[in-house]
């Protein structure tokens, strides 16, 4: 087995090959190897879906295949949507249980946004979701319970992960920006389906505005996990952190 360190990324099994984690470790240098471990998932953004979703019995057996035959020596549950839903006292046990069963430092899309927040001295953001307002609330209701309070939001209300990967990041941004032009609270935009961590550094100085997005705060807190450097082209200001 390679001793390069390994970054395990458990990922729901519901979208095309082309989700920016699958090539990530071999298009950027100095990152460490990057394995994805599927979780079985039909990809709908329903509370009960999302729910069934991150039941640490669903999660547990691909994070022990990362950490038994890939090496991993950290492993992050990226999925925005089914590390919230149940609320932030609900995902802190998700992590716990699953750290307990891996054996490994573990953590969640959910929890690196506020962790993220907290390390940057944000408690107030603008939310650009891409799920349906149901679970847009919800998330709202969980960055609430995290000491973070929503501004603005617009709610995309994209019924499924691949609904989420086709919308047009870039645009959306700019529409949001244009309507809520001011630039003192960070933007997030949540959902791992979304391919940003190379149009991030873009559209933030494009638009003025720091963005925080749900593959950029993943990266960071497994890459703090592991013990691996930081790349500040993809991470932003979480790079110095």
């Amino acid at each position: 087995m390679s001793q390069q360190p390994c970054l395990g990324i458990m990922l729901p099994d519901d979208g095309p090959d082309d989700y920016e984690w699958y090539s990530l470790g071999d298009e950027v240098p100095g990152l460490p190897r990057i394995r994805v471990g599927k979780v079985p998932s039909d990809g709908h953004h329903a509370p009960a879906a999302l729910l069934a979703l991150g039941a640490v019995e669903r999660l547990a057996p691909p994070g022990e295949r990362l950490v038994d035959e890939a090496g991993a020596r950290a492993v992050v549950w990226a999925c925005t949507s089914a590390s919230f839903i149940g609320g932030l006292e609900w995902a802190r046990e998700q992590n716990e249980a699953l750290a307990s069963r891996l054996g490994v430092p573990v953590t969640s899309t959910a929890l690196a946004f506020l962790d993220a927040l907290a390390a940057l001295g944000h408690a107030r953001v603008d939310l650009l979701s891409p799920y349906p307002d149901d679970v847009t609330l919800r998330l709202v209701s969980f960055l609430r319970e995290g000491g973070v309070s929503v501004v603005n939001d617009k709610a995309l209300d994209c019924p499924y992960a691949t609904d989420s990967h086709r919308a047009d990041l870039g645009a959306e941004v700019r529409r949001f920006c244009a309507r809520y032009p001011d630039a003192s609270r960070p933007l997030l935009v949540p959902d791992t389906a979304v391919n940003s961590l190379f149009l991030r550094e873009v559209l933030s100085r494009e638009t003025g505005r720091e963005l925080l997005t749900a593959n950029q705060v993943t990266l960071w807190a497994g890459l703090r996990r592991l013990g691996a450097d930081l790349p500040e082209g993809l991470l932003g200001p979480l790079a110095v952190l």
